[in-house]
């Protein structure tokens, strides 16, 4: 890194970030933004994955507190 890019990483937290994702992919900002988009797709899948298995019941507010004691789902 240079001064100026040390700099720019003192200034801002997150130029810190950015550059080291660039210098794990060689130097090429190509790659890199390549590799943070399958990062990103990767993070949407698991979280399609964990709505899913959300409990429909739970989502629709059906399960919740009623008088300081929790409800089950058949009450």
């Amino acid at each position: 890194m240079t001064q100026q890019e040390d700099a720019a990483c003192d200034a801002d937290p997150m130029e810190a970030d950015v550059s080291a994702v660039i210098e794990a992919c060689g130097g090429d900002p190509r790659t890199a933004i390549r590799a943070l988009l399958v990062e990103q797709l990767i993070q949407e899948q698991r979280i399609e994955r964990l709505a899913a298995a959300l409990s429909f019941g739970y989502v629709r507010g059906q399960i919740g507190v009623i008088c300081g004691r929790p409800t089950s789902p058949t009450s």
